[in-house]
Formats: C-alpha cells, structure tokens, sequence
C-alpha cells in the first residue's frame, strides 16, 4: 500500500497579518559552540527537498531525515527514546496532536521555544504549549471533509456534483445520522459499501467532542460504562456497520490502496492532510470529489508540531530548524507537495493554498475548501481535550467498531466487552 503521506495533515481562521520571522536562539539547550555538521528529523511526513537544501544554504548544516512509515511507528521510537534519556532520539520530532500530551508529560525532557508573534492561529500555539511554555512549533491542521467517488454516485443515480451530494447527505443540517441514513439509502442501490470505515467517521466525531474521554479540569479518564457521549456514537456508527454501510476497509489498512482501485466505496472522511493520501492510493481513477460540508458543523483531526528533545548535543541549531521548517513560506511549500493545511496565519491567507486547483479533485480549489470548513467549524476547530490517555482509549473504542465491522460482535456485545477492556485498564477506580 501507498502510504507515503505525500499530502499529509489538517483547519483555518484565515486572517491578514504581519509576518514575523524569528531568529530563534535557543529556548532551553545548550550546544555547547560551533554548529553541528548535520542536524537529523524523525518524520513520517514528506519534507520538500527545496526546504532542506535551503535550511543548508542558508546555515551550512545538512539535514537528515530519520524516516517512519507512519505516525504510530514515529511515536513508539520517540516514547522509548523519552523513557531511556534520550536514547536514540532524533534532533527534531514531530509530534501529533492525538498524542502530543502523552508526550509531553515530563515537560522538562522538550526544549521551551522562543514566541514567534503572529505566525499560527491561537489555539495551535496553545495546543503546542505546556503551561505558559511553547514546547511545539505547529506544522498544519486538520480540517474535517468528506471526499467522495461521484463516478459511484452518478452510477448509483444518485446525486454526484457536489452541490448534490451536498444535499444528499444533509445539506448545511447534516448529521452523523442524515450522513449515515444516506449511506444505507446507497447501498440499497449499488454494490460498494458507502463509506470505507465506519471506525475513520467514529474517530471523526470522536474528534467534536469538547472532552471524548477525560475530564478537562483533573486530567482523569472518565469511566467508560458512564459515558453517554460516547456510547452514543459508538451505538449510531455500530449500528450502521451492522447495516453493511461500511467496507471495514480504514487508513493504514494492508488492502485500502486495493480497495480504492476496485471502487469498493463511494465516501472517505478526509481531513486535509488526506487529500494527498487519497490521490496516491486512488491514482488512475477520475470522479473523486470533495464536499463543501461536513456533519455536526465540521471539526478537526490531527494535525502536528515540531518539538526539541532537551536532551540533544545541537538543540539551539535544532530550534532554528524547527522554526525555519514552519515558517509561513515553508507552510505553503508543505501544502502544495502533500496537501498538509497550515496553521500559519499568512499561509493560510496566501492564495497559493486558497485558489490553487486541485488536479485530482476535479480542480476543485481544496485549500480555499478546507478553509471554508476551518471557519465554520467554529471552537471546534481546535478539537477536544486530549489527555495522556486519550489515544490509547480511542484505539480501544475503535477496535470495539472493528470488531462490529468484521462480523465478530454485534453493536450491544462489542460495548460490553469494549467497557471491560477499559474497566481492566484501572484507569477510573
């Protein structure tokens, strides 16, 4: 499978502001004199080589990329490395939001980083700050969409422009329900499932909750059997597993680049730093869209920050790459190679990423798209609390769908089996 990330991450208040540049001297390491030779980033996202060879040019210090087939294996390095003083740590990592907190809970072992006025919408500096400290320099957003495979639509007769498919699945009043109840009306009349996984659209909505599955104020897991938000959603989409809306087929899955192939459905939710993804895995097919609407008023999913392990020989150098990588100049350069949404106020505002066309998409102007989606999502856009133990829950409750999906339990019994997994946690007393 394709999954190179060659279009990456995701949201946006778009606004005209004075572009600060920073020098960035070290925020909270010392080098010790003379500059390294080369400076090293662990990533699993796709860096234009024009940025590196720039960065070079400019300082006389190359970059090496210590690359991670996705983010999942970038986080096991980095909490091994942060359990051994840094062992095998890179001098840069980048860090997702989903678990930025987990993390970044011994704020001692990350750099603090200089402010840089004016450079990222608000909530992206506070999500990458621990305190009053600026512990992340934000690379992108996720604004929340939904790409869809008009030729299935249009072969289903159903309606496959997007003002039509709009309407279709809700219009400005969609829900997970009318997006749900137009997938089981699909079905009814064609072969493909509607949607690839109902767990991807789970996550998604996962993601509007003001605090999925930890309390804001303590930081403490919430118990499971109790939280009605949640089995609320884990209800709406098993149910619609159970319906045959969904191919069981999500992100990352060994069969998902196939599957695009065969057409095996028709709709993929899509935070911007899919759409790349999606172009990769779905390359040779015309049709796929994306609509200009998302269930429950939009939202965000991920979305990453560069970070400085204190650790490191070189962390003043490596502050200054940090910085020069999310600069609103390297912004656009990352969206226009894989489709990652800056968090940069001037990038987001640059008409680079708001008018260019899109190839894949139709030439539709994604940027300008997701940038609609950003601003009407409103306090969603910053996504919910996320505490240290927000990942591993959400990969517990995600597996309970799979489990529907695949056929092993229905709706009723993956709830009950998924609260005893988490009730075996201990996490709540």
């Amino acid at each position: 499978m394709r999954f190179t990330r060659k279009t990456g991450a995701f949201v946006a208040l778009i606004a005209t502001t004075a572009l600060v540049t920073s020098g960035c001297s070290a925020g909270g390491g010392e080098d010790g004199g003379d500059s390294p030779d080369a400076l090293t980033i662990a990533t699993w996202v796709d860096i234009p080589e024009t940025l590196l060879e720039q960065f070079t040019e400019e300082t006389g210090i190359a970059v090496e990329i210590n690359s991670f087939a996705d983010g999942a294996s970038a986080q096991t390095v980095l909490r091994n490395g942060l359990g051994s003083n840094g062992a095998g740590l890179s001098d840069v990592h980048l860090v997702e939001l989903d678990w930025w907190t987990e993390m970044m809970a011994v704020p001692e072992d990350w750099v603090t980083l200089p402010a840089v006025e004016d450079r990222w919408v608000d909530w992206k500096v506070s999500q990458g700050s621990v305190g009053d400290e600026i512990k992340g320099y934000g690379m992108d957003i996720g604004p929340l969409a939904i790409a869809y495979d008009s030729t299935l639509m249009q072969a289903a007769g159903l309606p496959a422009d997007p003002a039509g498919f709009t309407e279709f699945i809700g219009g400005e009043d969609a829900t997970w329900e009318s997006f749900l109840d137009a997938g089981r009306q699909f079905t009814g009349v064609s072969d493909a499932a509607w949607i690839d996984s109902t767990s991807t659209a789970f996550q998604a909505a996962i993601n509007q909750l003001p605090s999925a599955f930890e309390d804001p104020d303590s930081g403490d897991a919430m118990p499971l059997a109790d939280n009605t938000d949640i089995e609320d959603l884990f209800t709406l989409f098993g149910q619609a597993a159970e319906d045959g809306v969904s191919a069981g087929v999500g992100i990352g899955h060994a069969d998902w680049d196939a599957g695009f192939q065969a057409r095996r459905w028709a709709t993929v939710i899509t935070p911007a730093w899919a759409t790349g993804i999606i172009a990769e895995n779905a390359a040779g097919l015309e049709g796929w869209q994306i609509a200009e609407i998302f269930p429950d008023g939009g939202g965000n999913w991920g979305g990453s920050f560069f970070a400085v392990p204190a650790t490191g020989d070189n962390t003043d150098a490596a502050t200054e790459l940090a910085d020069f990588l999310t600069s609103p100049e390297a912004a656009v350069e990352m969206f226009l190679l894989n489709g990652q949404f800056p968090s940069q106020l001037d990038a987001m505002a640059d008409p680079t990423v708001s008018e260019t066309p899109n190839e894949f998409f139709g030439d539709q102007a994604t940027g300008g798209i997701y940038a609609a989606l950003a601003e009407s999502a409103g306090d969603k856009a910053a996504g919910g609390y996320r505490g240290v133990n927000f990942a591993g829950i959400q990969t517990l409750v995600m597996d309970g769908i799979r489990r529907i999906e695949t056929g092993n339990e229905d709706t009723s019994a993956a709830w009950k089996s998924t609260v005893a997994e988490f009730d075996a946690l201990g996490l709540t007393e």
